[in-house]
């Protein structure tokens, strides 16, 4: 099929002239099946199983951009936010100039949570677990999507992260949200197209044949995708007795031969280790274009260990690499400037990475929650075929491709050819089954998805596990135990609470019936299941708050316990027997903490006064809270990664990690109604702690997110991290270390910033010139309305009466008994109306000032304050007798 036929589609020719330089004359038989007998452009939901190259991917693509300009939505789901960024990256670069709105959703582009929230978008980009928060807030806006394409569906069998899928997939299927399925490597897909009610359109046949082989003994035996018969190619043997000496070996001849070689391997150290070793034994060109773009970036190890193997067009990829090195690695691989690329499975298996030949370690790194401990084990099938895939892509050079496994013993050839040549593709497999329903419970009651026990019940029954595992296991009773122990702990954390028909509060015991209660998500809950946040992580947090508020708190403090959180996961972060056995990093602890208080419950002085070896993974918390200690002072990335033995793509991974509960924290501490100047703390330590910079910076990053940390600390070291210096720096000097967009905004800003203070400073002269004037005025003979700097302002009686109470005793704290008894007199009400009735009243002031933030203070414990002068005040009592 012309790919110009698509015009009587409905699309328009300039679109179809981009595709066409892009995606090549005709569509890929796959993608014409698609349009011509699966109804890609109407309604109904399709699941596409096909080999990676055959054009999977743009068949969402096409369906995607149909409904954008039949001004519909669509969502775009993705597995890891690398993918998700590079799909964002590819979309803008295709249809902004067109006028498509893409968005990106992932935890760290917060900025464009608000984009979705209020619809403002065409296609969104979103890693699964994000569109599932997302929709806590506005849970409307599943309604709202038109489409949504699931990429990498055997996501479904991942152990820690399918159950959160399954449950969203579900959800869209219950909302009639139109699924557009994609896997490559799933067994009996027709099973989940019967649960996803879709057309299965399945394919086996690539465009690019890929050779799936082992090299034993300088032979590679193998067999094509497409063309199953058996082959023999004769190489020459490495003479080594090891899988390693084999690879380089045959690296090296292929390499030679002009051929690109993508080598995988179980883990970050050996990608590094490997790359500098075939480095050595390597004569190619130099990645010259590469090597320049990597060494204007701030040193780190990785940098100058790629700037080392480049020389010889060599690389590696793993997570020890910043995002922009990883760019860098990844265009130059994709132009054939780095001929032999070293890579972990996890992070490149799914990226666009093509090349002639793939070589496959079969092993993996994976980690056992109930042994705390990681522990080698063979890749899947599934895995096998994903990470070969990179062979033999349509979108590289036009040449067939080849899959490597290496074995060194006759007896290691025939089980690898066995296993994974002639092995079959594992089926999904759902982990609803063996996860805990606690978060998968909250977030349907926080999004408004089920109210009731039944309505729980009834979901959880349609979800894939009930479907393939439950079902005929268990009988629906049995799965409404299970749910009603789930709601029964987010009711005993306070996240969720209960009413009965007549809407009375009621709090059920464990073995009372709820069938006639109705369940709604509390502020926390709400909190918690839009910020992805776990119950366990959730009670440790509140605690730490509750007993934080009224003290001296410290980053080292706050970073220790959001390292220990469940949700942390720092896998990432290495810490080695050596390190574990001599106590270090506790020690390191204890000196950093000297002079600051042992009495309080949390957990750095549970650490400080533990005089055991704390487990490994509280030392792995503790590191990790230390060097990002460093990391918030501004520390360059190449001293933190001596002092700790840490590299800086796993220094960054865990900031982001931490800064996602940080910031969790504070807005669970505005839901449950902490101190202002409390959680406007905790807000700014977020800041910090995502950007790694200091106090003085955190304005800056705020105002324009898209500065690099590189960017802010130069601005700092140069004096200009004032918007008084900001506004007197030239655009020209500014641009040394941002885009002249960026440097723009901030000139903006600036301006906007002096004028601000100009106009508050011309203010300020006013009212010394006059300051009998007063601000504010009551008068109890215009009740439900105040005057503030001459301006009316409309209150409700409860509200007029709280602010007429303060108004009373200017700059002092009114008790809490007082100020009940001003509103409510002798009625009884529950104690946090008096803070729900301060809030709205601060609402309604601000929108008339937004000075008011600040004039109406909580006195913990104690009471409220009006903190305004009593000159400024005038308060007009009603004479006696009246009222």
């Amino acid at each position: 099929m012309n790919i110009t036929e698509l015009g009587g589609y409905g699309i328009p020719a300039s679109l179809i002239s981009q595709w066409r330089t892009l995606q090549g004359e005709k569509l890929l038989p796959l993608q014409e099946k698609a349009l011509r007998n699966f109804g890609l452009f109407e309604e109904g939901n399709l699941l596409v199983q096909a080999p990676t190259s055959s054009g999977k991917t743009f068949v969402g693509e096409l369906a995607a951009v149909r409904a954008a300009l039949a001004g519909k939505k669509s969502a775009f789901l993705l597995p890891l936010k690398a993918l998700a960024e590079e799909k964002y990256r590819e979309f803008c670069n295709k249809y902004e100039a067109y006028g498509i709105r893409t968005i990106i959703c992932t935890r760290d582009h917060r900025r464009f949570d608000a984009a979705f929230e209020e619809g403002r978008y065409d296609m969104a980009i979103a890693v699964y677990e994000k569109l599932e928060q997302l929709a806590v807030t506005r849970p409307e806006r599943l309604q709202e999507l038109s489409l949504v394409i699931a990429d990498e569906l055997e996501l479904l069998s991942d152990p820690e992260r399918g159950a959160q899928a399954e449950v969203l997939l579900t959800r869209l299927l219950q909302e009639g949200v139109r699924i557009i399925g994609l896997s490559a490597v799933l067994g009996d897909p027709g099973a989940l197209a019967h649960w996803l009610q879709a057309r299965l359109l399945e394919q086996d046949r690539r465009p690019l044949e890929l050779h799936y082989g082992v090299l034993f003994d300088g032979v590679y035996r193998y067999c094509g995708h497409n063309n199953p018969q058996e082959s023999e190619e004769r190489w020459e043997s490495g003479q080594g007795d090891s899988s390693w000496s084999e690879v380089v070996h045959a690296v090296r001849r292929l390499a030679d031969a002009g051929e690109s070689c993508l080598v995988f391997v179980k883990a970050r150290r050996e990608a590094c280790r490997g790359a500098e070793l075939l480095a050595r034994h390597l004569q190619l060109p130099a990645a010259t274009e590469a090597r320049e773009a990597l060494s204007v970036l701030a040193p780190t190890r990785a940098r100058n260990l790629l700037l080392q193997t480049l020389e010889t067009g060599t690389a590696f990829h793993s997570a020890d690499l910043l995002t922009e090195e990883r760019r860098i690695v990844e265009e130059a691989f994709r132009r054939g400037e780095i001929r032999v690329l070293m890579a972990t499975g996890t992070l490149a298996a799914g990226m666009n990475l093509p090349a002639r030949n793939v070589f496959v370690s079969v092993e993996k790194w994976i980690y056992d929650p109930r042994l705390d401990l990681p522990w080698r084990a063979p890749i899947s099938q599934g895995e096998f075929e994903n990470m070969s895939g990179r062979a033999g892509r349509y979108n590289g050079a036009a040449e067939e491709g080849r899959a490597v496994l290496v074995a060194t013993t006759r007896f290691e050839r025939d089980a690898l050819w066995q296993r994974y040549i002639k092995g079959q593709r594992e089926p999904v497999q759902p982990r609803l089954d063996k996860a805990s329903l606690d978060d998968a419970v909250l977030q349907l009651i926080a999004s408004q998805k089920a109210a009731t026990l039944e309505e729980l019940t009834d979901f959880f029954l349609a979800t894939l596990s009930a479907r393939l595992v439950w079902d005929g296991f268990y009988n629906t009773e049995q799965i409404r135990f299970r749910v009603r122990s789930a709601l029964q702990r987010c009711l005993e954390a306070g996240a969720v609470s209960a009413r009965n028909e007549q809407g009375a509060s009621v709090a059920p015991q464990p073995d009372e019936p709820v069938g006639a209660l109705f369940f709604e998500a509390a502020p926390s809950g709400r909190v918690i299941a839009a910020k992805g946040v776990s119950l366990p992580s959730f009670r440790a947090i509140l605690h730490w708050l509750r007993l934080s508020e009224q003290r001296d708190w410290y980053p080292l403090d706050l970073l220790v316990m959001l390292a220990l959180l469940p949700d942390a996961r720092l896998r990432q972060v290495p810490l080695s027997r050596r390190e574990y056995e001599k106590d270090e990093y506790p020690r390191r602890m204890k000196e950093a903490t000297k002079g600051q208080e042992l009495r309080v419950d949390i957990p750095v002085n549970r650490l400080r006064n533990c005089r055991i070896m704390p487990f490994y993974d509280e030392a792995r918390g503790i590191k990790t809270a230390l060097f990002l200690c460093e990391w918030l002072e501004g520390a360059a990335l190449e001293t933190v990664e001596e002092h700790f033995d840490v590299s800086a793509g796993q220094i960054t991974a865990a900031a982001d990690q931490l800064a996602w509960l940080a910031d969790a924290t504070s807005v669970l501490a505005e839901a449950e109604g902490f101190n202002p100047a409390f959680v406007l703390s905790l807000r700014h330590f977020t800041v910090r702690l995502q950007f790694g910079i200091r106090d003085a910076l955190v304005p800056l990053a705020e105002a324009v997110p898209s500065l690099t940390r590189n960017a802010l600390l130069a601005l700092a070291a140069e004096g200009l991290d004032t918007w008084e210096t900001l506004h007197c720096a030239s655009a020209a000097l500014l641009e040394r270390w941002m885009s002249s967009r960026e440097a723009a905004a901030l000139q903006r800003l600036a301006t906007v910033k002096m004028g601000e203070r100009e106009t508050r400073n011309g203010k300020k002269e006013t009212a010394s010139s006059n300051d009998t004037a007063p601000l504010l005025v009551i008068d109890d003979r215009l009740p439900g309305q105040i005057q503030w700097q001459e301006r009316i302002v409309p209150l409700q009686e409860k509200q007029y009466r709280l602010i007429r109470t303060l108004a009373a005793h200017p700059g002092e704290c009114v008790a809490y008994d007082r100020v009940y008894r001003q509103i409510w007199g002798d009625l009884v009400v529950e104690e946090n109306q008096m803070h729900y009735q301060k809030r709205m009243l601060l609402q309604r002031l601000e929108k008339a000032d937004p000075a008011w933030k600040t004039l109406i203070r909580t006195i913990p414990k104690r009471g409220f304050m009006l903190s305004l002068p009593s000159r400024q005040v005038q308060l007009t009592r009603l004479p006696a007798g009246q009222g």
